[in-house]
């Protein structure tokens, strides 16, 4: 049993408020992804390898919970935080310790309902302050509005970790007294059922990516990927070693004359502008606080503004003029914020050609919904859960290169994306939207989600962990087990059953995920209650 102090407490919540500012900040580090938060917030109480393994088990719970638009969800940094710590402070083994954390996730969540709402303050304080003709203060109004982002992380982390720490002893006699409860003649072992249901939880984050993604297109390619891990005991990294293979063949054989058409089409501009490397460097360095100050009025609006005060202040030497064009920026904004960088490089090309202020508007307003939807599937669906999931496969190993593989695919992955995107949306501008929104990215997009499909498949056979002790009183008084029965009809059975549950009830039934998670929770807990599930 580790004790908490008040130096843990204070670092803690400064972790989870540094947590939420990679969140806004459109995630450069990746850090407050499960299996990073985990593994940094055992760090600080002395047990990395705990924090490890409770982070890469919420890893598979929040795979697919990512906020689209104006949307919440239980935020995933904040409940592994609070897991880790119980998990730590009192000894309870990890998979009892993950149901823990979605109270606190949907607690954090609600509190930044508030943020979404209270934010539009920086917006508003950005009106004022163009209007004044003070535009040196946009850069900060912008940036001070992430504050509140960090604050949404880091006061339920005080809060739980504080009232933790002041009752130590009397937290753990509470969880004592729960190992073994009677109720008449049911005896419930309380947190061997926890850690039953908490086993069972990464269905979650199957069925939510499969609600995302899932196509008669690429069903094939989840079963593929369920095949070998539940048939063949493949690992998570050689599932996407073979997966990847075939898609990329399949992919590239089938459609070889879009690609081929589109490497000779000479419909592409010649590229425009004369930035320099230096300018390039400096404009991706600000598109990362696009989302600092979202709020539901405006969202990224003052994001953009930030984003091209330079431009303005180098093109227009009229402080009326300024103006008027800050003002077109600070208008409603929304999109993917890695793809933004497309249009935020348009923009700033066609305003050095001498394009409107009509012309500027109908580009961002034409381009940001595609892009959104484009970004979202690539960026939030794909690339970070895959490099995560991956991370996490290690990590329920205890293998402390889970997160540090993550983060290597992470990092590189989306900093290349965020940065080529606005040097080719500068350079080629509009023709750069129309590849965007072209046959390749479509079999791109295509490609990719049937990868990650695949993974799925193996994590819903791997990590969704459910077996049964029920006995069978077989005939002549043998007794048969029924788990190898149904491990002979199909191995990982009831995980799969466990995940096209989830997958009903969010799909067909229309369940929000938080209702979804809490009705899979009490199923699998009630289920271990009563012995079925083991």
């Amino acid at each position: 049993m580790t004790a908490l102090g008040s130096f843990e407490v204070g670092l803690l919540g400064l972790l989870a408020f540094i947590f939420g500012l990679d969140y806004i900040w459109v995630t450069p580090l990746g850090i407050w992804r499960p299996v990073v938060a985990g593994t940094l917030t055992g760090l600080i109480l002395g047990d990395p390898i705990t924090g490890l393994v409770v982070g890469a088990l919420l890893e598979f719970v929040f795979a697919g919970l990512f906020t689209i638009g104006g949307g919440t969800v239980p935020e995933a940094a904040t409940g592994t935080i609070a897991s880790v710590v119980v998990a730590i402070t009192t000894g309870l083994k990890p998979e009892a310790a993950v149901p823990l954390a979605i109270p606190i996730a949907v607690l954090t969540m609600n509190l930044e309902i508030v943020v979404r709402s209270f934010d539009a303050v920086f917006t508003h304080w950005a009106d004022r302050e163009i209007e004044r003709g003070n535009f040196g203060a946009i850069p900060l109004i912008n940036i001070v509005g992430a504050v509140p982002w960090g604050l949404s992380r880091a006061i339920p982390i005080w809060g739980f970790v504080g009232a933790l720490a002041i009752n130590p002893q009397g937290v753990k006699a509470f969880i004592d007294s729960l190992q073994v409860i009677h109720v008449g003649p049911l005896t419930i072992r309380f947190w061997d059922a926890m850690g039953v249901a908490g086993a069972v939880l990464p269905a979650l984050g199957a069925a939510i990516m499969m609600k995302m993604m899932l196509s008669r297109r690429n069903i094939a390619f989840y079963i593929l990927g369920f095949a070998l891990a539940a048939y063949l005991k493949l690992s998570l990294l050689a599932i996407a070693l073979i997966a990847g293979s075939i898609i990329f063949a399949l992919y590239l054989f089938t459609h070889r004359e879009v690609l081929e058409g589109t490497e000779s089409s000479s419909t592409v501009t010649p590229p425009t502008g004369k930035a320099t490397a230096r300018d390039f460097l400096r404009w991706f360095g600000v598109s990362w606080f696009i989302q600092s100050s979202w709020n539901y009025e405006r969202m990224m609006g003052t994001g953009f503004a930030h984003g091209m005060l330079e431009v303005e202040k180098k093109l227009r030497k009229d402080p009326e003029e300024i103006k008027s064009w800050l003002r077109l920026h600070n208008e409603f904004y929304n999109t993917e914020p890695h793809l933004h960088n497309a249009i935020y490089g348009m923009v700033i090309s066609l305003e050095e050609q001498g394009a409107d202020q009509d012309t500027i508007r109908g580009i961002k307003t034409a381009l940001m919904g595609p892009f959104a939807g484009l970004g979202d599937s690539i960026m939030w669906f794909t690339i970070l859960p895959i490099a995560f999931l991956l991370g996490a496969s290690l990590g329920v190993q205890r293998n402390i290169l889970g997160p540090i593989i993550a983060l290597l695919i992470w990092i590189p992955v989306s900093w290349a994306v965020k940065y080529y995107t606005l040097v080719y949306g500068y350079r080629y501008g509009l023709s750069m939207a129309e590849v965007l929104k072209g046959e390749v990215l479509k079999v791109f997009r295509e490609a990719i989600t049937g990868f990650a499909m695949a993974i799925m498949g193996g994590i819903t056979a791997t990590y969704v962990r459910a077996t049964t002790p029920i006995v069978l009183a077989a005939y002549g008084g043998q007794a048969i087990k029924l788990q190898p029965v149904l491990d002979q009809l199909m191995p990982s059975l009831l995980p799969l059953l466990f995940t096209l549950f989830t997958y009903w009830l969010i799909k067909y039934k229309g369940y929000s995920y938080g209702k979804a998670v809490v009705v899979l929770f009490l199923v699998a807990f009630i289920l271990a209650i009563l012995g079925i599930l083991g």
